[in-house]
């Protein structure tokens, strides 16, 4: 194990993650030191009214369409500030992964589309589905789980006007100490992360999730593109390409195939990539705990889909 290497990784990786992190505390409290939420809000009326989530969950919900992170760290400082329960934390965030699904297509398709065609875009348009019915069944979740709000936002009371520089020195103020405590669990969980990563610890577990693939109607032209799929996705539409253009592999299989290689690498993704921003946004205990409800439901649907695809798409 090369402790300058993980060392480095862990710099990567914060720097990937802090920024956005602090900018959706910032953006939060700049909204609200403006008094413009409930405006901004309006525009999600139609999600948040049905999952009974209040307007400043509406506000999160439109960021996570720029970054999910910013969106989630927006989220943690309404918690920390009393303005939303834990359970409505929760939900929310559950919902914020549908606009970052979305937002994929900027990463995916550039990849996806030139080199496997309509396969892969079949494949985006099924994981998009995934995402959405999740999201559904978080609002209905809502609808049930949380008090109705009002039917409207509350009308903004007029407000005195404060310099630049005051709304500025009130929004550090107020980030302060979320800023602070996303500081002190998101360093030492990417440090820990980043070692594990070195040490090889998930290239391991890659391996012990490969091997289910037999579970799960793949041809076994698919096993070498689950397996690359565990390195990362380029790698994965890259050995597809040449089987698909050649004939080796039809559509149908392909985009299957690929459903079971983002299922099976789901588990070391998330603990990899998405664990430390959960963490470091809403602490070991809620961060644990989204993370698992997060991946729990989209592997569920995501299981019933490749099953249904199997069994209906001949």
């Amino acid at each position: 194990m090369n402790g300058s290497a993980a060392l480095l990784l862990a710099l990567d990786l914060l720097g990937q993650s802090l920024p956005m992190m602090i900018a959706g505390v910032l953006a939060a409290e700049f909204l609200i030191a403006m008094h413009i939420t409930d405006r901004i809000a309006r525009l999600a009326l139609p999600v948040t009214r049905l999952s009974h989530l209040s307007h400043a969950c509406g506000t999160s919900f439109l960021m996570a369409f720029v970054s999910a992170n910013a969106a989630n760290a927006m989220l943690a400082d309404h918690y920390h500030h009393g303005r939303i329960g834990r359970r409505e934390l929760i939900l929310a965030s559950l919902m914020n992964s549908f606009p970052a699904i979305v937002m994929h297509w900027r990463i995916l398709l550039p990849v996806y589309i030139p080199l496997l065609g309509l396969a892969g875009g079949l494949y985006f348009l099924v994981l998009t589905l995934v995402g959405l019915v999740k999201t559904l069944l978080v609002m209905v979740a809502g609808h049930i789980l949380l008090p109705k709000p009002g039917a409207a936002p509350p009308a903004i009371e007029p407000k005195v006007r404060h310099g630049i520089r005051e709304i500025l020195t009130d929004v550090a103020k107020a980030a302060r100490k979320p800023v602070t405590r996303i500081f002190a669990v998101t360093v030492p969980t990417i440090v820990v992360v980043a070692f594990l990563i070195d040490a090889g610890v998930f290239d391991r577990l890659a391996l012990m999730m490969n091997g289910v693939a037999g579970w799960f109607p793949v041809p076994v032209e698919g096993l070498g593109i689950i397996a690359a799929q565990f390195a990362n996705y380029i790698a994965a539409a890259s050995l597809a390409s040449p089987l698909y253009a050649a004939g080796l592999i039809s559509t149908r299989d392909l985009v299957i195939t690929l459903l079971v290689g983002n299922l099976l690498s789901s588990l070391t993704r998330t603990v990899r990539w998405f664990g430390p921003a959960y963490v470091g946004i809403f602490g070991p205990r809620i961060g644990t705990e989204v993370m698992v409800y997060s991946t729990v439901l989209r592997n569920c649907i995501l299981i019933a889909v490749i099953f249904l695809l199997a069994l209906f798409w001949h």
